[in-house]
């Protein structure tokens, strides 16, 4: 099928919505051949800062000379972004032609009784299937949602990373830690080593207790090794960090954020692993010149100065509170202008407790999603807080109100949910190349 094709085709499995389970997709693979059991994978689930360790990991071993697949979800500008080798985006005509090969598979389960797969399945599947037929080195996969009954999960790593757990889709995965720990546990296989970000102590319980179930070694990021020195401004800010090892080693990070210390302390234990288990030999040398080239958009992403303009795709309480702290961390300003979009079903008035005092205006906009909080909705909370708030109906006019109210030091600040950053970025990139 023709590109258009395959896209409308992905667009309306989306109508059938989610039905979350793992055998809809074991029958597609198993009719594609099983593609996965030839792969290194590894995989990554957890609920603030997955996209950035898989970021991180995947440079990595790109800059050690393999071929990498990179799996992520939500794409930000477009869509072939979650799927890349090399961090290069899947051709749209391979992903056309592979379509044709995955609706086959489709059908067949079907025609089998099964209910219709779900549109991240179906992508899941033919990620893995061009992975196979690309001869990948190492698949870095990024868990959809939760991680137990996720699509990913029907893959069998060489290691699985758990990243930062804390509350989000508590609707999905439970109303307490130790309910969503247990849903992100539920990647850790049988006899595979798990890593996983230092956690609160009763989701640290619930990944130790499955670990043991599971036969799983278990590896904990080093919290003390990397250091915070200073923001150094080169062509971008970077993060200088003095890593504490037997050499006297400086890193660049061009990811800002003091998660993105932890998250990078992470990524050192799994490449640590891999080296030990004889999968990798990468030097710290290697990662130090690796990482400093690594991208990840949208978070705490900076666009342009004079005045600052920042995205974050921060999405939850956690996130949000992250958030307002490297703000005030990482750049000097003299008022902030927050254009802020939330999704409904999150926690809504917690968030905008946080961030919204420190700004001196807030541009309430609409995200992207049948699930998004209204403009006008989301403003009627933020004046409890701020009352400098007004809702938008068109991104382009939020921005354009925020340049015109900001001063060369200022800061421009959109965030609040994945679904608005990709087309803010989009605007704000057209007038910083005008």
């Amino acid at each position: 099928m023709r590109y258009e094709e395959a896209m409308k085709y992905i667009t309306e499995v989306g109508n059938f919505g989610s039905n979350y389970g793992l055998e809809r997709t074991h029958k597609l693979l198993e009719y594609l051949g099983n593609p996965e059991k030839d792969l290194k994978l590894i995989h990554i689930a957890g609920t603030n800062g997955k996209g950035s360790t898989t970021s991180m990991i995947t440079e990595i071993l790109i800059g050690a000379g393999y071929k990498v697949g990179m799996y992520t979800s939500p794409f930000i500008e477009e869509f072939e972004e979650r799927i890349q080798i090399n961090r290069n985006n899947i051709p749209k005509e391979t992903l056309a032609d592979l379509m044709d090969e995955v609706k086959e598979a489709v059908d067949k389960v079907i025609k089998g009784g099964y209910n219709h797969p779900t549109e991240f399945e179906i992508i899941t599947v033919l990620m893995l299937l061009y992975f196979k037929k690309e001869n990948i080195d190492f698949g870095v996969i990024e868990v959809g949602l939760g991680g137990r009954l996720d699509s990913t999960n029907v893959i069998k790593p060489i290691l699985q990373v758990i990243t930062s757990i804390s509350f989000d889709h508590t609707n999905l995965l439970g109303n307490t830690l130790a309910e969503i720990a247990e849903e992100k546990a539920g990647i850790i296989k049988n006899g595979i080593p798990t890593v996983i970000y230092p956690q609160h102590d009763k989701a640290l319980k619930v990944i130790k207790d499955k670990c043991h179930e599971m036969n799983s070694e278990l590896y904990i990021a080093d919290n003390n090794k990397l250091k915070f020195i200073s923001v150094v401004n080169e062509d971008k800010p970077y993060q200088l960090l003095k890593y504490d090892s037997d050499k006297d080693v400086n890193i660049l990070l061009p990811l800002l954020g003091e998660h993105q210390i932890m998250n990078l302390s992470v990524v050192i234990k799994v490449i640590d692993i891999l080296n030990k288990r004889n999968i990798t030999n990468i030097s710290i040398e290697n990662i130090v010149e690796s990482i400093k080239n690594v991208s990840w958009k949208g978070r705490l992403e900076v666009l342009s100065t004079n005045p600052y303009v920042v995205i974050d795709g921060a999405h939850n309480i956690q996130g949000i509170e992250t958030l307002s702290r490297n703000i005030n961390k990482y750049f000097k300003y003299n008022n902030l202008y927050l254009i802020l979009g939330i999704l409904a079903d999150k926690d809504v008035e917690e968030m905008i407790k946080v961030i919204t005092p420190m700004a001196q205006k807030i541009y309430a906009v609409t995200p992207n999603s049948i699930r998004a909080e209204l403009a006008d909705d989301l403003r009627s909370e933020v004046i409890k807080y701020n009352i400098n708030c007004k809702a938008y109906d068109d991104y382009e006019e939020a921005y354009i109100k925020a340049l015109s109210d900001a001063d060369r030091n200022d800061l421009i600040l959109a965030s609040g949910s994945l679904y608005m950053i990709g087309d803010m970025r989009k605007i704000i990139r057209k007038y910083i190349e005008k």
